[in-house]
């Protein structure tokens, strides 16, 4: 599932962002989940509370907060969130590309357009993805990829171990581990049970890692090959003998 915000204080351009949103969404059989506000000062605070987005369409010309000054803000919150503006205008401040914009779009709005820079935004989000999605008592929910130091196994459920605490999913590490990968997305299996961020990992000893946090994990010895590869691929160094 992809979240939306849409932030525009033009009501009717809300509304026809919502719709086409919609439309689109169900001809490519994505579900969407979108949040409406009319104000950036209001978007702000929601993101302040923790609420996190995978595309966000921003109008420039707001009365209250417009929107270079929110996109400011939300980028010291979240750096990830895909910023798509929609403006009344074809010229743009120096400031605008400061905060990393996806995309441009001029009103009033172009279907074709719209559609295609949804479906970009989408492309964007599943070949690199910056969140790890799973579900847990039949609810979705997602985390950082880049928050989390490793994946620990038990059976029938997995457990995320983040930066901050746990959080429980179902799947096998195997699933897991060949999803990462289909997205270009690579974490040392280090043991049957273990799935572990190499950005989190301090040091590297061949038949065991310390994590960034004091964690030390043990490399089995069925898997030293492997994670010894992966441990140069991305390094780009030579191999450990």
């Amino acid at each position: 599932m992809l979240k939306i915000a849409v932030c525009d204080d033009e009501t009717k351009a809300v509304g026809n962002i919502e719709k086409m949103l919609e439309d689109i969404s169900s001809k490519v059989a994505e579900n969407i989940e979108i949040d409406v506000f009319y104000d950036g000062s209001n978007l702000i605070e929601h993101i302040n509370k923790g609420y996190r987005y995978d595309i966000l369409y921003l109008d420039i010309e707001m009365a209250i907060k417009n929107g270079v000054d929110t996109a400011k803000t939300i980028r010291k919150i979240d750096a990830n969130v895909l910023i798509i503006y929609v403006t009344n205008h074809e010229s743009f401040a120096k400031e605008v590309f400061e905060v990393s914009a996806f995309r441009f779009i001029t009103k009033p709005i172009d279907y074709k357009i719209f559609s295609k820079y949804f479906m970009d935004a989408k492309r964007k989000i599943m070949h690199h993805p910056e969140y790890f999605r799973y579900q847990y008592n039949k609810i979705s929910y997602r985390v950082p990829i880049n928050k989390i130091l490793y994946f620990q196994s038990d059976k029938r459920v997995t457990y995320i171990v983040t930066d901050t605490g746990n959080e429980k999913c179902y799947g096998k590490l195997n699933e897991i581990e060949k999803r990462l990968v289909e997205h270009g997305v690579y974490f040392y299996r280090t043991h049957q049970s273990f799935l572990v961020n190499p950005q989190y990992v301090s040091v590297y000893a061949y038949d065991s890692m310390q994590l960034l946090d004091g964690t030390t994990l043990t490399v089995s010895e069925k898997r030293r090959k492997s994670v010894n590869e992966l441990f140069c691929k991305l390094k780009g160094e030579d191999i450990i003998v």
